[in-house]
């Protein structure tokens, strides 16, 4: 569950020119998009952000209207990241474990009309729902990122001894 470098199949550490941080997105474009730009990292649709690496700290989904283009944007950031010789990691936060477990009292109304109830619960069921099962498969619920004494650990919400 905690993204290794040495897991992966990485040799070394991935070199970087800089390292950013973002947080909880719940849904929001409009303000995912203000952060990117903040950042230097993305325009409206693609990285601009070079060698930099990237972590999002989990919780992309619920309370906002835009959940679905919001995991989208960040799916597309990842792969052109990755061709750019940059890095961007999302970890799950816990408002996608909430989603995979059924609870969905903070997903948007609005959301879950346009998608409906039985859809919404189908693409985030980890048996059987693709959404979800990708989620796992891609984001760790830890990683370490940066180099030296920037070496650091993040992971959505802390740790509890």
């Amino acid at each position: 569950i905690l993204a290794d470098p040495e897991a992966s199949g990485e040799s070394e550490i991935v070199r970087m020119d800089i390292l950013f941080a973002i947080g909880d997105l719940h849904g929001d474009l409009e303000r995912a998009h203000a952060a990117l730009a903040m950042c230097g990292l993305a325009n409206q649709t693609h990285w601009t952000g070079g060698r930099a690496t990237l972590v999002q700290t989990g919780d992309l989904v619920d309370r906002g209207r835009s959940s679905l283009q919001v995991i989208a944007l960040f799916d597309a950031l990842e792969q052109q990241a990755r061709e750019s010789g940059g890095k961007c990691t999302r970890l799950l936060g816990n408002h996608e474990l909430l989603n995979m477990q059924g609870d969905f009292r903070y997903v948007h109304p609005s959301e879950m009309s346009a998608v409906g109830p039985g859809a919404w619960r189908g693409m985030f069921d980890p048996r059987v729902g693709a959404l979800a099962q990708r989620l796992i498969a891609q984001q760790p619920v830890a990683t370490v990122a940066g180099a030296g004494g920037c070496r650091t650990l993040f992971i959505h919400a802390g740790l509890h001894p």
